[in-house]
């Protein structure tokens, strides 16, 4: 097991981009939560990720390239399964917890990352990896430990964010190895597109089943694009441009940095209390 290594340039680029897209990934609970009550969650995920798709689409044939995809592709199959079960879990317990806690217990991500490298890939992990991922979870629990509340309509949806944080990490998983492969930001940014497409075509199905809560006013339109092009294509983005230079472990823990901004922007348009 090595200590670490020398911290690059690349490296400080690549934090860089994962600071970013932690503060755009923590804005997205928020307008969730406040467009759950016109908009059913599935319906939310649904619309998000063609928005994102179509965004990533536009910037592909900007570049001359249009829309390819093998389905034999194990890493996109996994990193869309990630996504579409995440999506799932994620929007639906939003309907039943808070947007704080959501994004905590989400934030457990990191550690399934760490366990399914040692577990199912066998792969050697950097002693400071597992003393980040401890530190991580540890303030994961220390910090959520007062909005989880073991009971009723809350426990449900804190079950599901949970289990969102362990579908979130096949997603960071399926993801670092697939763009760990990768030459170019437009070979990125083609790969996202497939994974967000797939994800949307795969959901869309289920939307049906969830009729509208209300009406959808403009003001509600305008926050379903903001989160399809910030939170969801910006912010997988620059992830990706962070994982291509990072390893596994050391660009899922940077996820965890959503969680402040969770906080600030929770307490700022929903009047969620800081504890």
């Amino acid at each position: 097991m090595q200590w670490t290594k020398p911290v690059t340039k690349a490296s400080w680029l690549a934090l860089g981009f994962g600071f970013l897209a932690a503060f755009f990934w923590g804005t997205h609970s928020v307008i969730v939560r406040y467009l759950t009550s016109d908009l059913a969650g599935i319906s939310i995920a649904v619309f998000r990720l063609y928005i994102a798709a179509a965004v990533l689409y536009v910037i592909l044939k900007l570049h001359g390239r249009g829309a390819s995809f093998s389905l034999r592709d194990k890493a996109l199959l996994w990193t869309t399964f990630g996504v579409v079960t995440n999506y799932i879990l994620f929007h639906v317990g939003l309907e039943h917890t808070t947007a704080s806690a959501a994004m905590m217990l989400e934030n457990t991500a990191p550690f399934f990352v760490l366990l399914f490298l040692v577990l199912l890939f066998r792969e050697r992990i950097r002693m400071v990896e597992v003393l980040a991922t401890g530190i991580a979870v540890f303030g994961v629990f220390f910090t959520v430990r007062g909005d989880v509340v073991l009971a009723g309509e809350a426990l449900e949806g804190d079950i599901l964010e949970l289990l969102a944080g362990l579908t979130w990490a096949i997603f960071l998983l399926g993801s670092a190895k697939a763009v760990g492969q990768t030459s170019s930001t437009i070979e990125r940014i083609a790969f996202l597109f497939n994974v967000l497409f797939l994800s949307a075509v795969a959901l869309t199905p289920l939307a049906f089943f969830f009729p509208l809560r209300g009406t959808v006013e403009i003001h509600g339109i305008f926050l379903l694009v903001l989160l399809g092009v910030f939170p969801t294509a910006l912010a997988s983005y620059l992830w990706y441009e962070a994982a291509a230079r990072l390893s596994a472990t050391s660009a899922s823990l940077l996820f965890t940095l959503s969680v402040v901004f969770t906080f600030v922007n929770a307490h700022l348009f929903l009047g969620e209390a800081i504890t």
